[in-house]
């Protein structure tokens, strides 16, 4: 099975989001209920609401395809099981996506956000993921492929509103390879 850069890219930044947060509801309450209800979009809180949103394509009730037509991967779908993350519940993600040309080496950027606050901005080496939390290794061939990952999501996770942003390229010339933004409320 090959595997998606970009998809396991949203796999692995949702199961760091919530391993990596720093906010407790004792701790810190009151900044978890100002910044939960500042930003009523998307777009807003991670680019200033001035950026070309490409596709702009709704994947599911969690994920926003925002990549453009000459990306290198046209997704095809994203499912999640259960529908919309839990806390204390595993979620299982199945993708396919169209590869358009080979892919050697690729970064991706991982920004997540809750509130107003940046928990995570942060490159990823994608082969180097795909070889220690898959035992996949690159290139990735051009065509049809499919994903299936599983991420553990923690019954500590603070309630508020989660803003991912997932943004891959191709490492020889930056070609970009796609953009997801996604939105988890606990």
């Amino acid at each position: 099975m090959k595997l998606l850069p970009l998809t396991f890219a949203v796999a692995a930044s949702l199961q760091t989001l919530v391993a990596a947060t720093p906010l407790t509801p004792d701790a810190n309450l009151w900044v978890i209920q100002e910044a939960s209800g500042i930003f009523s979009s998307l777009n807003v809180l991670l680019r200033g609401g001035d950026e070309d949103l490409g596709k702009n394509r709704t994947l599911n009730d969690v994920i926003r395809d925002v990549s453009h037509d000459d990306d290198l991967v046209d997704i095809d779908y994203v499912s999640m099981e259960p529908q919309y993350p839990v806390r204390s519940t595993p979620v299982h993600i199945n993708a396919q996506a169209y590869v358009k040309e080979r892919i050697e080496a690729a970064t991706a950027n991982i920004r997540v956000k809750y509130g107003f606050l940046t928990l995570l901005n942060r490159d990823y080496d994608l082969c180097e993921e795909l070889k220690t939390n898959l035992n996949k290794t690159c290139p990735v061939d051009e065509g049809v492929i499919e994903v299936n990952v599983d991420v553990d999501v923690p019954g500590f996770v603070p309630p508020g509103n989660f803003y991912l942003e997932a943004r891959a390229w191709r490492n020889e010339d930056e070609k970009q390879i796609g953009r997801i933004l996604a939105k988890v409320h606990f």
